[in-house]
């Protein structure tokens, strides 16, 4: 089923069992908790943030100067500055902000010892220009933004004197330029590394799905958490299978062309698409597994079995294990043909799937002189476009600058101690839009919260400076290894490490007034951002959510058809349209969540179109089970007729342009159970969009 190329043998890494741990609790979270990706988190970005960081607090500590706390600062940003890509687009990333960093925050610097005027203006300066950013794409504003972070940082260390100054400026700077030695040397990317682990968080999502399959089997669950099983772990799939085709689109032709890596993990890419129907298909019959306990606990046990054995497969690929696969491969095709017994409706695990819509990228090797030419012209008219009140970008630099500046004016004047971390919570936390602003702050503080706690108790246990160095260490890893999995996360562990970094930076504080004030100064700027959200010149996503939702009905209604006319049509052309439903629903709804977030209410135009989204989960999951089942058998005349009707009355209310007619069903006994489904959610789909219509009227 899935290529294989042979490799020399290594030997079990110490990741695998940290990973099996973490794994293991993973799989015992609650069902809310499946957007933590936690197949997701990075272990070599956290070991690489905390050794650089850990090792400037111990070269502080070495020479008795307090001021490294700024240069593990200075590295942590820096780690957090890396752009994915080659290189060159890392070295890019980091010296850019190593440079605007130094250089804004130093004018920041002088200029809050110059007077409080001064001070304000830097501060509207370089935190609107950080902003404006965004325009650039998300690598320049991830750089931008954290250069504006550091001008925050360092408005409230004025500095007064030229020499000690630029001596602060320089250490600040070392403990960047250690990071991008230690990112570019010791922890250089391999070409096919992010391939490696985006199909591992593949086949880890896939085992979640197997898991939660196997739960909802043994549970005999209701049909409404089947749909949630559905709209979640989906979704979640699905996501992670385009992330891991863009990642292994991306390996340069030079190291694809020939190379047994490249073949393997494309193959593997292939069979998670294949696993991934699979699944679907098999969430399908599960749910309609009769009330048989011997049959269930077969069921759920096989299940489960699929699931470990699609997390050995992950592992294996995460670590390039290659020679691993082959057992745990033939292992999962004997599970899926014993499960085909255990299910009242059997569907087939095939292995004959085309991946389509999938090119490498061509990449075209190309000087510093000319590469910097390219990305000045495509910059300079860039920003000549946003040059306009029109431009979302201007006005969200505009907030961002004026909110923070009012921030920091505010604290000022309130005398806060460590007001910064007020502003660098408003910084971060505003986006162009109220739906994406509003999750942001809640998570920052939820998380702030937690991480206080934790860092007034690691406080109370440590009190010297090696032992604030050593309990940095865990901390920063966690919070690079977990920034992709969750922004609670992430908040969680960087408060109790910029607490303790500044327990460092000033010995003898009160640890447990340090993780008050930050707590207090976090809340103080999630207020500040939600306010200017609403207030100042407030953005709403331009969604027109009949769009969205026209585009999933029918990419879903084209799958489930070709899935019912499945002899003519090829089976590359029904994997498009497999995928196409696929995004058009992950696609509706997301628009749906952001237009609730930012009405903070659901009308009942709303309430219509989440059901519709979760039927339409519900036909694609009928529509590959078409495809997979073992008693496949060709549509008849009536069906097909009823069905090209049916999804002309659909197309109708979608359009609304005329009022749909009533049709009548087949008759029930001349269907099988599969195809009486195809019935009953076209039916529903029809009728749910007819009272949608009849709601957006009124």
């Amino acid at each position: 089923m899935m290529n294989r190329s042979k490799s020399h043998s290594t030997s079990p890494r110490w990741s695998t069992r940290l990973r099996s741990v973490v794994t293991a609790v993973y799989r015992k979270r609650p069902v809310w908790m499946v957007s933590f990706a936690a197949s997701e988190a990075s272990l070599s970005e956290g070991l690489r943030a905390a050794c650089a960081s850990t090792a400037m607090l111990a070269l502080g500590n070495l020479l008795h100067d307090p001021v490294f706390a700024w240069a593990a600062i200075g590295a942590f940003w820096t780690c957090l500055a890396d752009a994915a890509g080659s290189n060159r687009a890392r070295f890019m990333s980091m010296m850019g902000f190593a440079l605007l960093s130094t250089l804004c925050g130093g004018i920041t610097a002088f200029a809050s010892a110059a007077g409080a005027g001064f001070a304000v203006l830097a501060m509207l300066a370089f935190t609107t220009l950080g902003a404006f950013g965004r325009i650039w794409g998300a690598a320049t504003s991830q750089v931008t933004i954290l250069a504006a972070t550091a001008c925050v940082v360092m408005v409230d260390r004025p500095m007064h004197d030229a020499r000690a100054g630029v001596a602060f400026l320089g250490v600040y700077l070392a403990g960047c330029l250690f990071a991008i030695v230690l990112s570019l040397t010791v922890w250089r990317i391999h070409p096919f590394g992010a391939s490696r682990a985006s199909l591992r968080a593949v086949y880890l999502r896939l085992a979640d799905m197997a898991f939660d399959n196997a739960r909802l089997v043994g549970a005999r669950a209701a049909p409404r958490e089947w749909a949630t099983h559905a709209a979640r772990f989906r979704a979640d799939a699905r996501a992670s299978l385009e992330r891991s085709r863009d990642a292994l689109a991306s390996v340069p032709a030079s190291k694809a062309g020939g190379a047994a890596v490249y073949d393997t993990l494309l193959g593997l890419l292939t069979d998670g698409e294949a696993l991934f129907a699979y699944l679907i298909a098999v969430s399908g019959a599960g749910e309609k597994v009769p009330d048989d306990p011997r049959r269930t606990r077969r069921a759920a046990r096989l299940l489960n079995a699929i699931g470990e054995v699609l997390s050995d497969i992950g592992s294996a690929t995460g670590d390039a294990r290659w020679e691993r696969l082959g057992e745990p491969q033939a292992r999962l095709r004997r599970l899926a043909h014993r499960l085909e017994g255990a299910l009242l409706e059997p569907v087939k695990l095939q292995s004959g799937f085309e991946l389509v819509d999938f090119a490498p990228r061509e990449v075209h090797v190309e000087t510093w002189s000319a590469c910097v030419a390219r990305y000045t012209a495509r910059a300079w008219s860039t920003l000549k476009a946003n040059l306009s009140w029109q431009s979302v970008g201007l006005r969200h630099a505009a907030r961002v600058g004026v909110t923070t500046t009012a921030g920091f004016i505010v604290i000022r004047v309130l005398g806060l101690p460590f007001g910064y971390w007020a502003t660098m919570a408003t910084l971060l936390i505003l986006q162009p839009s109220i739906a994406a602003t509003w999750p942001r702050s809640i998570e920052r503080a939820a998380g702030s919260i937690v991480g206080g706690v934790l860092a007034a108790a690691i406080g109370y246990a440590i009190h010297s400076p090696l032992g604030i160095s050593l309990a940095v260490f865990p901390l920063v890893m966690a919070t690079m290894a977990l920034r992709p999995v969750s922004y609670s996360l992430f908040v969680l562990f960087l408060t109790p490490a910029f607490v303790l970094v500044a327990d460092f930076a000033t010995p003898g504080a009160n640890e447990l007034a340090f993780a008050l004030t930050r707590l207090g100064n976090n809340v103080l700027g999630c207020m500040l951002a939600l306010l200017a959200t609403f207030l100042l010149w407030p953005t709403r996503e331009k969604l027109d959510l009949r769009v969205f939702l026209g585009n999933a009905v029918r990419a879903n209604l084209a799958y489930l058809r070709a899935a019912l006319e499945a002899p003519r049509h090829s089976g590359k052309e029904i994997e498009q349209l497999r995928r196409a439903a696929g995004l058009a629903s992950n696609n509706a709804e997301e628009a749906i969540g952001r237009a609730r977030l930012e009405k903070l209410e659901d009308s009942i135009a709303d309430t219509v179109t989440l059901t519709v989204l979760s039927l339409l989960r519900r036909m694609a999951g009928t529509a590959t089970q078409l495809r997979l089942t073992a008693t496949r058998r060709d549509m008849h005349g009536e069906l097909d007729d009823w069905v090209v009707a049916m999804s002309a009355a659909i197309e109708a209310a979608l359009n609304r342009t005329r009022r749909p007619v009533r049709l009548e069903l087949p008759a029930r006994e001349q269907l099988t159970s599969l195809e009486a489904d195809v019935v009953g959610e076209l039916a529903r789909v029809h009728r749910l969009l007819t009272e949608r219509m009849r709601e957006a009227r009124g």
